[in-house]
């Protein structure tokens, strides 16, 4: 529980940094013609500013929290009010100098309401804030300067799955309709191996999946590849063929056999090679291996698979997802599902922290063979105060049971495997992505820019709205710059086994937000 709250509290630190930063580039506006400074007259600057609590409006809605930009003259929320929200009749708490001597409110546009009301005489009257609404202060001194006060709503679900059809693109072979294929992230570089129609081999790469822009190889390999196994460790890569492991310095292009043959690859463990040994007679043995400069493999130790293990899946099992934070000691790696030795599909999550393998849950996920976990975010509102906060989440996607029925339900886990639960409607895939199984996921995050978006990505419909700043904002000249992670899917199979020669994209609506300055 105290490693889950000191990571908490950590995203919190980091989301309010940019806040300090943009609130320290407003506080004077400079004259570019000038040596001096123009300074705004304090006794008409608005000091504070509230909404009253109204629960048939929203709950929490007296802790929503608001900018005050002197520099620009708005007010405005930042994270902004649930879609649909009614605005019409909300009553504003507005400080400001004693000087003060006339604060007008003028409201044009509103759908209940225009007008001007005295809020010196009346603060308790109600504002229509559906149109535009504006302040004007004028202080005793006989300065006087008017204020925009904004009540941002969402024009769209801010927390769901958004995946338009246009994000869908062709697996990057180099010809129609591949047999198979796997696709890895190796460093900066997203890595696609495929077998063509025709049985040939090409590996295909890039820095930017949104692009679509592969570089493609076509690769005579000397053995014959188990391409689902193709797994990116320390810089290499590694796949089993029918009798040995095989490493690859050049991302695919050329391989070398490493060691003798092995029944499965289970995954990257920071810089150890997790495999299946076929071991003895009597069973299946989990053996560690330390990647070394060179790429060869050193042994690290072995766990049989068995007696406390028998319920470890040997196949099918998904990507192995591996996490470390500053408070833990060593990595943890999470599976889920998967086929164990004795045939059957598991409902179970395993954990790994470098010494042994323990289950983390079991009969919160379906049984599933072949779903994915894609390490990505989500947002969890703290109860009683209106504002959202960034939380690490692992979705689990696709998967097929034992009855060969796929699976189309999204499962979240924020405590990182600890616990799943099926997602919200608004989290689910969309009925015009088919149900797989046994296909990749790639999270990668593409610089946007406000009002820009890269070529062949689709305009969403709430891309005007500024509600929403991320972590990695920064600011070139008055162009907002952040990174907004896309979620890649690649292949699948449909329940025939046929494979899928797809690639979808989908990010989460309120990532895609353009960032407030």
């Amino acid at each position: 529980m105290q490693k889950n709250t000191l990571k908490a509290l950590r995203y919190i630190a980091l989301m309010l940094l940019p806040m300090f930063a943009l609130a320290a580039c407003n506080e004077k506006t400079e004259d570019k013609d000038a040596d001096t400074y123009y300074t705004l007259p304090t006794d008409v600057a608005i000091t504070g500013y509230s909404l009253n609590a109204n629960t048939k409006v929203l709950k929490g809605l007296d802790s929503v929290y608001f900018s005050i930009d002197l520099d620009k003259a708005v007010v405005f929320n930042a994270d902004s009010l649930p879609k649909g929200t009614d605005v019409t009749k909300i009553v504003p708490k507005i400080s400001y100098s004693s000087y003060i001597s006339s604060a007008v409110i003028e409201m044009t546009g509103g759908k209940v309401r225009t007008g001007s009301v005295d809020y010196k005489k009346q603060p308790g009257d109600s504002i229509d804030f559906s149109g535009r609404v504006t302040i004007t202060l004028t202080s005793t001194s006989g300065n006087s300067r008017a204020y925009e006060l904004k009540l941002n709503v969402h024009q769209t679900e801010p927390d769901s799955l958004s995946w338009g059809k246009t994000a869908l693109s062709a697996l990057p072979s180099r010809s129609a309709a591949p047999l198979a294929q796997r696709t890895v992230q190796n460093g900066d570089k997203v890595v696609c191996m495929l077998q063509e129609a025709d049985g040939s081999y090409t590996v295909a790469e890039t820095d930017n999946p949104a692009s679509n822009q592969w570089q493609k190889t076509a690769v005579s390999l000397p053995f014959t590849p188990r391409v689902r196994t193709l797994t990116a460790c320390a810089g290499y890569l590694y796949m089993l063929g029918e009798e040995w492991l095989y490493v690859s310095a050049d991302n695919g292009k050329n391989w070398n056999k490493t060691s003798g043959g092995y029944y499965n690859i289970v995954g990257a463990y920071d810089s150890s090679l997790l495999v299946i040994d076929y071991g003895t007679p009597s069973g299946l043995y989990m053996v560690r291996f330390d990647v070394q400069p060179d790429g060869s493999l050193k042994y690290v130790d072995s766990d049989y698979i068995g007696e406390e293990l028998a319920d470890f899946p040997v196949e099918d099992f998904t990507n192995l997802y591996c996490y470390q934070s500053k408070w833990m000691q060593s990595p943890l790696a999470v599976l889920a599902g998967g086929v164990t030795q004795d045939g059957k599909v598991s409902d179970k999550v395993w954990g790994y922290d470098g010494n042994s393998w323990v289950v983390l849950s079991s009969g919160q996920l379906p049984a599933l063979r072949g779903a994915t976990l894609i390490p990505y975010y989500s947002y969890l509102k703290p109860s009683g105060v209106w504002m959202y906060n960034e939380y690490s989440t692992l979705l689990l996607a696709g998967g097929m049971d034992s009855e060969g029925k796929l699976n189309k339900d999204l499962y979240l886990s924020y405590n990182n495997g600890v616990g799943f639960s099926k997602g919200s409607e608004l989290m689910q895939l969309p009925s015009f992505i088919p149900g797989m199984w046994d296909m990749d996921n790639v999270v990668s995050s593409v610089s946007m820019q406000q009002s820009v978006l890269p070529q062949g990505w689709t305009q969403m419909p709430d891309a005007e709205l500024k509600p929403w700043f991320r972590v990695q904002t920064t600011l070139d000249g008055t162009t907002v710059k952040w990174e907004c992670p896309y979620i890649y899917l690649f292949g699948g199979r449909d329940a025939d086994g046929k494979l899928y020669d797809t690639v979808w994209r989908g990010v989460i609506n309120r990532l895609t937000f353009s960032p407030i300055i």
